[in-house]
């Protein structure tokens, strides 16, 4: 990660403080998400995620058997 500091309006802060609280993350990683999205880059981070899950189900498979079946954006194909 790099820092970098930025000037926002109070509106904005709010609008970002708000998305955030809504789903339950923070405003740093909205930020990143909005600018993934109009980057071009949008689900880079999903794929980071679900390779995460796929490792973790693999090394616990008989704990995540069918963990995350009703999700698809997180289910696993083995």
């Amino acid at each position: 990660m790099h820092r970098t500091n930025i000037y926002l309006t109070q509106e904005q802060a709010r609008a970002l403080d708000e998305r955030a609280r809504q789903g339950g993350t923070t405003r740093s990683a909205i930020v990143r998400d909005i600018i993934d999205r109009d980057l071009g880059r949008d689900g880079v981070l999903t794929e980071e995620v679900k390779a995460g899950f796929a490792e973790l189900a693999e090394r616990y498979d008989e704990l995540t058997d069918g963990m995350f079946d009703d999700d698809p954006d997180l289910r696993i194909e083995r």
